[in-house]
C-alpha cells in the first residue's frame, strides 16, 4: 500500500512540474502591430475608415491596449471602434476595472488561418513566421462637408500597451504612434470634358461686315458704270 502511495505521490510531482515551470516563467511582454492601408480616402460630410491590428505572439501576459487621436485636423471628427470602456480583469486574487480599447492575450503562430473568426478580430500574415489571430481596431474619419475637394491631411493615432502588476495597476507601459493620411475626394466619380487646349495659335474669328460692304460698293460702282456706258451709246 505504502509504495502505491509513494508512486501516486511520484507521478503527482512530475505531472505539477510542467505547471510549475510556467507559473515561474519570467515574463515576456509583447506589443506587436500591423497596420493597414495608411491613406483614407473620404468624401465631404461622409466617413473614411483605416485599420490597425494587435496581436501578441512572443509574450506571456495579456497586452491592454489605449487609443486616441492625438493629432486631427480643425474640424475634423476621429473615432475609434472599439471605444474606450472599462474591462473587468482578476489578478492576484482581486478583481479590478481596466480602462482600454481592446486586450491582447498571448496567442499561436498558424500555418494557415482558423475557418472560425471571433468578432472584432482577424487573421493576419507575420512575414516568414505564419498567421495569427489579431485584435481589430478601426479608426473612423468624418470631414465637414464644407471640405476643400483634393484636400490632404496627416492624422496621428497614439497607441499604448500595458501589462498589469500583481497590485492590479499598469506595470510597464510601451507608447506607439500610427500616421494616416487622409484624402478628401469627390462624390462624382464620372469623368466629362470641360476644355480642350490646342497645340495651335488661336485664329480670330472673321469679321465678314467689312468684306460684304465693300463688295456691295463694287456692285455698285459696276452697275452705274454699266449704266453710264448705255446712255452714251444712245447719243452716237
Amino acid at each position: 500500500m505504502k509504495k502505491i502511495i509513494i508512486v501516486a505521490l511520484a507521478v503527482a510531482m512530475l505531472l505539477a512540474i510542467p505547471s510549475l515551470a510556467s507559473a515561474q516563467e519570467p515574463a515576456k511582454y509583447n506589443f506587436a502591430t500591423a497596420q493597414g492601408d495608411k491613406q483614407i480616402k473620404v468624401i465631404p460630410g461622409k466617413e473614411g475608415e483605416g485599420v490597425l491590428y494587435f496581436y501578441n505572439i512572443d509574450g506571456n501576459r495579456i497586452t491592454h491596449v489605449t487609443l486616441e487621436a492625438s493629432q486631427v485636423p480643425s474640424n475634423w471628427v476621429v473615432k475609434i471602434d472599439p471605444p474606450l470602456h472599462e474591462t473587468k480583469v482578476e489578478i492576484g486574487g482581486q478583481i479590478v476595472s481596466v480602462t482600454e480599447n481592446l486586450y491582447v492575450e498571448p496567442s499561436e503562430l498558424l500555418t494557415q488561418p482558423a475557418k472560425d473568426v471571433p468578432s472584432g478580430a482577424a487573421y493576419i500574415t507575420v512575414p516568414g513566421r505564419g498567421y495569427t489571430l489579431a485584435k481589430v481596431a478601426n479608426i473612423i474619419v468624418k470631414v465637414p462637408e464644407t471640405e476643400t475637394i483634393g484636400k490632404t491631411a496627416a492624422i496621428k493615432i497614439s497607441g499604448t500597451a500595458a501589462w498589469l502588476g500583481q497590485t492590479g495597476s499598469a506595470a510597464i507601459k510601451q507608447t506607439r504612434n500610427f500616421d494616416f493620411s487622409v484624402q478628401v475626394i469627390s462624390a462624382d466619380t464620372g469623368e466629362k470634358i470641360i476644355g480642350e487646349g490646342s497645340t495651335q495659335a488661336a485664329k480670330k474669328p472673321m469679321n465678314w461686315l467689312p468684306i460684304i460692304a465693300g463688295a456691295a460698293g463694287g456692285i455698285i460702282v459696276i452697275i452705274i458704270i454699266i449704266i453710264a456706258l448705255m446712255r452714251r451709246r444712245r447719243y452716237y
